[in-house]
This record gives structure tokens, sequence and C-alpha cells, in this order.
């Protein structure tokens, strides 16, 4: 028998015993004229029962490591490898039969590396029929054939199956080796152990000869990633972050840099992915300021905040591409790194299947940054109307809340009742529309009791164009002057629709009440159907209809960290209230935190009637307080403002989970000079984690810091990191 021969009774054998004939001594190939084709085929010859299944999107998912006590589940395992190695039996077979021309060297070394997948084989079959398993008791897929079979080069094949599924099988087998060896199952660990040695050989092999096909001036992993074309990708040279197995990779000859790099790459390799990035300009956008600097630089510092939030097979559009050691820091501390694209070559995804675009805001420039994704997406994004730039005024929230503290809205939402520890309507903030309107505003608040008040910016943002004022005097000349620095600025940049027929406010200002606790109330807003573009009234739909309609879903509510300018700086993500006194312990917390659950459900139908009369779609925060009344009673102002965007209490909620039962932690933005002044045994402090995972103690760095940082987000995880901050 000659090589070819050899070969093709592999490729197209229809039995077991043609695909694992051992066929002694090798002659060269004779007359290759009656050959069969093989520049393209669907499938190798199989045995019935054993047919490579291509109509399934999935066959299945491998028994997980907790699953292997059972005989028959290891068997399945067992089956699932099988399968691979018979594919790969298969593969070497075909390279032969594809390039009778490539070196002698190359092709003897397949014949070798052939030979072994062959008994790797026949080892899991018996060891699997042992198990009470006979191969093809499940369906068998053909991903490998349906990546590696289009070759067009040697090339392609040691780039497909020796430096990405056999470089993969360098984590699974030794991973399962140890498994079977703590399960107490010696003798399917020796055989995992054999075949991950000779893993090792084949991955050796393949990059011998990928060194030598590659550019030269390239080194092995940009060579690497350019060999591969979507979907293939390095993701699927690597087993799961757990298994990730470095020493077998050194052994096989691969780079310190290569390794490294594999090890933090990221690419979606199934389900469409969601793509998403952070925008820390929306209300500034919609107000026409235009400090682009500073908010490129907040987006830079912040943009990692969006790791949280998104799965593993997600894309996080970023301006500036993170460092490897710091994407290295993110996967080791738990994260689900995403894929990282830069945010201007986000045009190279529009060739890719995506799921939805999800922008931390959808403004007019957001919606500019998707157009080149629009045609690439199964869930095209929501239409942008300039009428919805009144949902980000605060003037919009003061009325929401007038209006539903008034008598009206009780008609119409019987099944919320306003509780009787809400504030009242001398609460409600004043819409300011000229400067001659703030004193009158002030003297209007003084009239109901309270001694000061806040000017905040319609379209401010992060306690950005907020002052306080005392109520019951007349403006000094510093009030006057800054004042009418405000009214100037607004007549250049503020933000108005332009079928608009009425005056839009500048600012509102409100009674500065005494701030016990900021909470935040996060929903995920979607509405199916909706035919809504321009705004009604609320009542033009019935409850009953949003009920039907409404797919919104509240995710959750977290405490904010506001400092006395009320500027956030963090949210808790465990013990929320752990500092507060016992009176609001129990305030809030009381009937398992039934007053938290009642503001919920009295936002929740409010908001839904609004949201969908503008069509609204996405993420949405409401931001409230508890607060002592001039009684010293705890009352709660259910609505400051409103964010309909992602809010970092958003990204707290998707970290609240990895922090260890009993832990008190924060999530913060600290300035650069807060970030420098903490003790250097903070910051290196190692993160410690309890026996689930989660994290007990340390620090955690969102961001790269450079000399043009201005904000370093980070989680502080136990007491001694949170005093050290203050």
């Amino acid at each position: 028998m000659n090589v070819s021969e050899f070969a093709e009774q592999i490729v197209f054998g229809k039995t077991l015993e043609d695909k694992l004939i051992v066929p002694g001594r090798l002659t060269p190939d004779g007359d290759v004229r009656n050959r069969p084709d093989v520049r393209s085929l669907v499938s190798p010859g199989r045995p019935i029962g054993l047919e490579m299944r291509h109509d399934l999107i999935s066959t299945g998912v491998p028994p997980s490591d907790g699953q292997l006590e059972n005989e028959r589940t290891r068997g399945q395992l067992l089956h699932f490898l099988a399968n691979h190695e018979l594919l790969a039996t298969e593969l070497m077979a075909l390279v032969l039969l594809k390039f009778p021309e490539a070196p002698h060297a190359f092709r003897q070394g397949i014949l070798v590396t052939l030979q072994e997948e062959q008994t790797h084989t026949q080892m899991y079959i018996k060891r699997m029929r042992e198990c009470g398993i006979e191969f093809g008791a499940y369906p068998l897929g053909g991903r490998f054939w349906r990546t590696v079979e289009p070759m067009q080069s040697p090339m392609d094949f040691v780039s497909r199956l020796s430096l990405t599924f056999e470089q993969a099988n360098l984590d699974y087998s030794l991973h399962f080796a140890n498994v079977f060896g703590r399960l107490g199952d010696s003798e399917t660990a020796r055989m995992l152990q054999k075949i991950y040695e000779d893993e090792i050989g084949h991955v050796r092999h393949g990059l011998h000869w990928f060194r030598q096909w590659k550019n030269p001036e390239q080194s092995d992993w940009e060579a690497y990633q350019d060999s591969l074309q979507y979907p293939m990708s390095p993701q699927r040279g690597r087993g799961p972050r757990a298994a990730f197995n470095r020493e077998g990779r050194v052994l096989a000859g691969l780079t310190d840099d290569f390794i490294d790099s594999i090890e933090v790459f990221r690419q979606s390799s199934g389900r469409p992915p969601t793509v998403r990035w952070f925008d820390p300009s929306a209300e500034s956008e919609l107000a026409g300021e235009s400090d682009s600097h500073l908010l490129d630089q907040l987006g830079i510092d912040l943009e990692l905040a969006m790791v949280p939030v998104a799965r593993q097979d997600d894309i996080v559009l970023v301006r500036q591409l993170p460092s490897r050691d710091l994407r290295k820091q993110l996967i080791d501390v738990g994260f689900d790194l995403p894929e990282l694209v830069a945010l201007d070559s986000r045009q190279t995804l529009a060739h890719r299947k995506l799921r939805e675009c999800v922008p931390w805001a959808w403004t007019p420039n957001n919606h500019r940054v998707a157009e080149p994704l629009v045609q690439s997406v199964l869930r095209p994004p929501p239409e942008w109307s300039n009428e919805q730039t009144v949902l980000f005024r605060k003037s919009w929230s003061a009325n929401c809340l007038g209006r539903w503290l008034s008598q009206g809205d009780q008609n119409q939402f019987k099944d919320s009742p306003t509780p009787d520890w809400f504030s009242k309507s001398d609460c409600v903030a004043i819409e300011i529309f000229e400067q001659a309107d703030v004193q009158e505003a002030l003297d209007e608040i003084r009239s109901r009791g309270f001694e000061k008040a806040v000017f905040k910016l319609d379209l401010g943002a992060s306690g950005r164009g907020q002052r306080r004022f005392v109520t019951g005097r007349k403006l000094d000349q510093s009030d006057e002057a800054w004042l009418r620095s405000v009214f100037e600025d607004s007549k250049s940049f503020a933000f108005a629709p332009p079928e608009d027929t009425f005056q839009q406010a500048v600012a509102v200002i409100e009674p500065e009440l005494e701030r016990v606790v900021d909470l935040s109330f996060l929903w995920d807003v979607r509405f199916e159907n909706s035919k809504f573009t321009e705004a009604s009234e609320p009542c033009d739909r019935t409850p009953k209809d949003l009920e039907q309609n409404s797919l919104t879903k509240c995710l959750g509510w977290t405490r904010s960290l506001v400092t006395a300018g009320r500027k956030y700086v963090g949210t808790r993500l465990s013990k929320p209230f752990f500092d507060c006194a016992p009176e609001v312990k129990q305030f809030l917390l009381a009937d398992r935190g039934e007053k938290l659950g009642a503001i919920v459900n009295w936002l929740e139908p409010r908001l839904t009637a609004e949201l969908s009369a503008r069509n609204f779609a996405g993420c949405f925060g409401a931001d409230a307080f508890l607060y002592r009344g001039v009684g010293g009673e705890l009352l709660v102002k259910p609505v400051v403002e409103f964010n309909p965007r992602m809010t970092m209490g958003h990204v707290a909620l998707a970290m609240q989970k990895k922090v260890a039962a009993g832990v008190v932690a924060e999530f913060r933005v600290l300035t650069k000079s807060e970030w420098s002044q903490l003790p250097d045994s903070i910051k290196r402090a190692p993160l410690t984690t309890s026996k689930d995972g989660r994290w007990s103690s340390g620090i955690v760095r969102l961001s790269e810091i450079s000399e043009k940082t201005k904000l370093v987000p980070v989680v502080l995880i136990g007491r001694d990191c949170l005093e050290a901050v203050g």
C-alpha cells in the first residue's frame, strides 16, 4: 500500500476498520491520474451510525467536571473526545491527498501524527465501551471538518488544525487527565496523559512548518492571526479559562508572547454578539457642550466599565485598546472578558452577523457610531427623534414627579397608590427659563418652609452646573455673575428640537433636603409593536394596554455614593447600609425590604406609561433618596432625576454577584489624585477569593493609568480598602 492509497482508505472508508487500519510499511505514491477528487468534500466516508451531522447547530455540550462521578457520563465525555480524534485522523489523511507536492519531511510528520490519532481514537472507543457507551450513541458533529477541509495550502492546515484545534487539546486533555485522577479513575487519567503528551508533539510539528512558511517579518502571533479567516479565530485555540495550560505550550515551542496573547484573546464564536460601547457625553452632546478633549479622556478612563455588563461573546468598542497585562488582570479576577475592538475600526465588524448595538446612551452621535453596523444587526437600533431629548431633562423628571404625586395620578394608577412616607408636592423642583426666574423660585421655595435650594442645569450631569442657594435673601453679586454666565452659555448651547413651539427650561431649582441615603432603581425597557413615535399623554394608553405591550424588566436597586456637591463617586456592591443608623436600616429593610419594593412598584407603571409614549427602549435609571423631614421623620423622594441610558448602577449590579457573602465592597470612581494617595499596600494587595471563587478582599482596577488619566474606576473589597479611600 502506498501513502495515497492509505490516505484514501481513511478518508473514503465506510467502516471503522478502514479508518483505523495499521498500514505496515508504506511505499511511495504511484500513478495519481485516477485518484478521487478531494478539492471539496462535504463529508468523509463514514460507517452507518457514525455519519457526520451537518444539520445540527450543536451536537450538545459535553458533561461538566461535576457530572463525571457517573460511569456512563464519563463514557459520554469520551464519546465526545473520540469524535475529535477521528476527525483529526481523517483531516490528516485529507492533507496528504490534497497536497502531494508538499515537502517530504512535512508529509512524513503528518503520517506519524495520523497514526497516533488513530491510536487515540481506539483508546477512547475501548474505554467508552467499558463505560457502557458505543461509538455513535450520540450525534457526531463536524465542526473540525467544516473548518479545516476548505484549506488551500499546507499552511492553512497547520494554522487551523495544529495551532488551533490541537493547541486547544493541550488544555482539554491535561485538564481531564487531572479530573479523572482526582476521581480515582487512574486508567482514564493515564490514557489522557498519554494523549496530552502526544498532542505536544503534534503542535510542535505544526509550529515548525508554520514558521517555515509564514512571513519572516511577522511574529508568530501576528502571522497566526493573519492566517485565520472569520469565523476561525485564535479563540478556538484555547480551552476553558480555568484549564489554560501554559506549560504544555512552552513544551510545544510556542513563545511567551504567543502564549500571553492567546490567553487574553477573545472573539465571539457562536451566538451573534451584542456590540456595546461607553459614552460619557450624552447630556453634554444634547446640551451642545463641546469639551471633546475632556470627554474623550473620560471615555478612555471609564470605557472598561462595559466589561462587567457584557457577556464573553459580546463585543465592546473602545477608544484605546487596553494592554495585554490589563486584559489578563481582568480575566484573572474573574471577568468574562468580551472581544475588544477599536472604535475607529468598527467597520471591520460589518461582515459579521451581529445581534444588536447597545451604547451607553442612544443619542444622535451614537446613532452615527452605529451606522456602519446597521446592515449587520439582527435587531436594528431604535429610531431617534429630537423629541426624545426631553427624557434627559431634569425639568421632565420634575414634571413627572409633580403629576405622579397629584390626586389625578392616583385615579390612573389605583393599583399602586402613593405611600404616605413619600415626599409631598412641596419638594418638587421649579422650572427656570430665564435669570429673572431664579429669585422668584427661591422665594417660592422659602414660602414652602425650606431654607436652602439647589440650582441644576436642565441637561447637566454628575453634579456639573449646580449651585446651592440660601432662600429668603436676595441674590448677591457673585450669584448674579455665575447665573449670568450660565444663561449666556445656554443661549449658545441649549439643544431644542426644531419642531418645539415652546420655550425649554434652562434649569430647575429644588428644595435642598437633608439626604440620608441615595438610591438608584434600574430597568431594562422594551416595547413590542410600538407605533408611538411622537409624544402623547400617558393617559392615551391604559395600564392594561401597557401590561400587554411592555417588556419592562426591573433589574434591581443600588445604593449610590454621592458627595455633598451631589457628584456621583460610586456604588455600594454589598451590605449597602452597613454604615447607616439602625433607624435607617429598619426603615429600608424591614419586612424583607418592603419599602424598597414599594418604590419599585410605584415607579414602574408610571415610567412604563411615559417611556412607551415616547417609544423609548433600553437601559433606564431613576435616582431617589431617603431624607429627614422638617420634624426629623424619614421620608423618600422617589424621583430626583431620570437617566434614560445605562448608568454606573447597571455596572454595579453586574458586579455584585462577584462579591463573597458578608463582605463589604464598593465600586468607586476615584480621581487620579485619590488613586495616587492610596497606600501601595492597598494598591498592590493581591485579590483574595472565597471557596466559591467570589471576591473577599483586595482591589480590582478597571483602567490603565497614564499621564492623561482623570478618573480611575476600581472595586474596593473589604473594610481595609474602604477605610483607605475614606
